[in-house]
């Protein structure tokens, strides 16, 4: 398994905020890198424990359904999910808020662990993890300044 953490300060913006935009599922979309072509497929009426949120991502031209079970539900402190199906062997995030902090601990092990993972996972697998989050801090980062100007802040 490879543990990875990434975390986002942004100062102003509240535990409540931070866990607002992230819980929303079409959110996803925004916060991955076009090519990625996320949908959302299926998502639930209401966000807890359990609920599975389904969509899409092709990565390389051709769609992958994904699968993810919230596995904990605690607004608007944390949330886990876990990928039931999807490209990887595993997969584990857990979204943490705090004011002015969001932290993303990310467990997973990489698809192909037959054709030897340890390779697919370094040639290939953490540099597209790592800028999957790059790109998301940063969108994120945009949106909260975009709202920040509009309100005259």
């Amino acid at each position: 398994m490879r543990n990875l953490r990434y975390e986002l300060e942004l100062p102003g913006v509240t535990q409540r905020e931070l866990f607002l935009f992230h819980e929303d599922p079409s959110a996803l979309p925004r916060l991955s890198p076009p090519e990625k072509h996320v949908k959302v497929i299926e998502q639930p009426k209401v966000m807890k424990a359990g609920a599975r949120v389904i969509f899409s991502v092709s990565p390389f031209g051709v769609p992958i359904r994904w699968v993810a079970r919230m596995e904990t539900w605690e607004p608007p402190v944390r949330f886990v999910d876990v990928q039931e199906e999807g490209p990887f062997a595993s997969w584990r995030h857990e979204h943490v808020f705090a004011d002015g902090l969001l932290v993303d601990l990310v467990s997973y092990a990489p698809p192909l662990r037959f054709l030897g993972g340890g390779l697919v996972d370094a040639l290939f697998v953490k540099r597209d993890v790592e800028a999957l989050f790059r790109f998301r801090h940063r969108e994120t980062r945009t949106f909260f300044a975009s709202r920040r100007v509009e309100e005259g802040g």
